[in-house]
């Protein structure tokens, strides 16, 4: 891979990307806010020959940071505070550069799954919970709900309130 970013500057284009996206809109995204002007009489464009194109602005990017950037809102709209955001991102960038289908089998305690690679230990029973933390919590059934993004976002936040970044190595 000659032209993969290093890990910091691709985190650093993830995170910028996704403030962007969150808390700005360029000229070009306005367009798609703006209704068409109709003739009333008709109810249709005022001249056939008026075009309005709205083409979201070029980016060289790597691809999967528009789903980082997804990953950020939907992390956001799970409850995670404004505050955790970076951390959660680079979490979520350096685990699975924000893949919601990621899955680490040789992980020896079940597995690591999801945006967050959550940990098989979290969902799988054992002395202190007899069906799992995660399924205690009523966040999974199974270990294999967390390669959905929303329930790995959910564990992704009641694993950090109960425990901070700790167990992910990668936070720092």
């Amino acid at each position: 891979m000659a032209n993969a970013l290093p890990v910091r500057e691709t985190m650093t284009l993830a995170i910028k990307a996704a403030f962007t996206a969150l808390f700005t809109l360029t000229a070009a995204g306005i367009a798609y806010l703006l209704p068409m002007p109709t003739d009333p009489a008709q109810d249709r464009p005022v001249s056939p020959t008026t075009v309005y194109v709205a083409t979201p602005p070029t980016t060289t990017l790597p691809p999967y940071v528009n789903t980082c950037t997804q990953v950020a809102v939907l992390a956001l709209a799970e409850g995670l505070p404004q505050d955790q955001l970076e951390t959660a991102l680079r979490v979520a960038v350096r685990e699975s550069r924000c893949t919601e289908d990621a899955f680490n089998g040789t992980d020896t305690k079940g597995g690591s799954r999801g945006i967050y690679q959550i940990n098989g230990a979290w969902c799988v029973p054992n002395e202190y919970w007899p069906i799992g933390w995660l399924q205690a919590k009523g966040i999974v059934q199974t270990c294999d709900d967390l390669l959905n993004p929303t329930v790995n976002t959910r564990a992704m936040i009641a694993i950090w309130r109960n425990s901070g970044w700790l167990p992910w190595k990668t936070a720092n």
